[in-house]
């Protein structure tokens, strides 16, 4: 098990506790038809494209899963379950300054059934529609969350006996099946959040992705290190086959024909299955002590030096009044948001003119660059 599945989990699980009995009213036709319905409207928001920029850092914030070698970032949100992607949705709306398009907010609100909303006057939602706007989605999507919780949770409990009969059927060491219980959870939630509003059986496609959570863990377990799961099924692939064909030549070998080449030898990962050498293992005395590179090192001087330059500005940031801190902090994305407002989105936001804006950041910097000046003489001349 990841340690990132480890760090998720227990918040996945919170919501399905105790079903009450008025819940087995419910129809599965009902629950999945609430979660095809969820699952699109929050797709929707995290393909508007004007909230692209938010994506990235909404993930870093969060906690959640970030792109990596193979994984781009629409591949990555297309993949999060329905919880993380109403998280970042939140987090995105939450974040966004910009200013929004009426058509997207139109579409918006029809997919979300948001109701009541003043028609826009112009091409882009001003300050106190998107406001409205904003609250009225927000609460909407409140709603629709609790009610696709609720109905994901009737479908894990109605669904949780498969989950001990296939760990008892694929797991044969008792000690890990509590892990495997945990992996095959994770694997009924993705089949719920990916539901269809049909006909078709869900017992079926539940097996189908609990026995692929249960047996992705067990290859994992088979190496000493952390191995992407397409690594492990290839190497383990290979190492089958090259076994086979093995016993194979061994059943053919002929006097003088060569001796058959070994699973170790067919596959340049085997070492992966074997466990690592101990830090403490003695090594003999013609091996030379290898060193490797840090790149990540620093110069302790050129730390120190930026230790200072820090302790400068956070002292030189307090000497400022509150509306010149106010204005930097937008001005160079130092926000919580990270990015950096224009001018004229300053001046919407704190209620004053352009001009006022370009006069309070001028002479915030030439406070700053007057005090700054000395520490950055001294720091070139090191």
């Amino acid at each position: 098990m990841s340690v990132e599945d480890r760090s998720v989990r227990p918040h996945l699980m919170s919501g399905l506790g105790r079903v009450q009995s008025k819940d087995e009213q419910v129809s599965e036709r009902l629950c999945r038809k609430t979660i095809s319905r969820h699952r699109v409207q929050v797709d929707y928001l995290l393909h508007v494209p004007d909230w692209d920029a938010l994506y990235q850092p909404g993930l870093e914030d969060l906690s959640l899963p970030l792109p990596r070698r193979g994984i781009n970032l629409r591949s990555l949100l297309d993949s999060l379950l329905v919880e993380y992607k109403q998280q970042l949705a939140q987090w995105v709306i939450a974040q966004y300054r910009g200013r929004f398009p009426s058509s997207q907010a139109k579409r918006i609100a029809r997919i979300w059934a948001l109701d009541g909303l003043e028609e826009p006057m112009g091409e882009t939602l001003n300050f106190s529609e998107w406001l409205e706007f904003k609250e009225r989605l927000l609460s909407r999507m409140k709603l629709e969350h609790n009610r696709y919780k609720k109905a994901q949770t009737i479908l894990f409990r109605r669904y949780q006996s498969l989950l001990h009969k296939l760990v008892n059927r694929q797991v044969f060491d008792p000690g890990q099946r509590s892990d495997a219980y945990q992996e095959a959870s994770l694997g009924l939630i993705h089949a719920i959040d990916k539901v269809e509003d049909s006909g078709a059986s869900f017992g079926s496609y539940a097996r189908t992705w609990i026995t692929r959570q249960i047996r992705n863990y067990l290859m994992g377990e088979r190496f000493p290190v952390h191995v992407p799961i397409n690594l492990a099924s290839r190497l383990l692939r290979e190492g089958n086959e090259a076994q086979r064909r093995g016993e194979d030549d061994k059943k053919t070998k002929r006097p003088g024909d060569p001796a058959p080449r070994t699973k170790e030898e067919l596959s340049p990962f085997h070492e992966l299955l074997h466990p690592g050498v101990p830090l403490d293992a003695p090594t003999g005395d013609d091996e030379a002590p290898r060193q490797l590179a840090d790149d990540l090192a620093q110069d302790p001087h050129e730390r120190l030096s930026r230790k200072d330059l820090h302790a400068a500005l956070r002292g030189l940031m307090s000497e400022l009044t509150d509306k010149q801190r106010e204005v930097l902090a937008l001005r160079f994305g130092l926000n919580e948001g990270n990015r950096q407002w224009t001018l004229s989105e300053i001046a919407q936001e704190v209620g004053i003119s352009h001009q006022q804006v370009s006069q309070r950041e001028k002479r915030a910097l030439e406070k700053l660059e007057s005090v700054l000046r000395p520490l950055y003489e001294e720091m070139n001349a090191l």
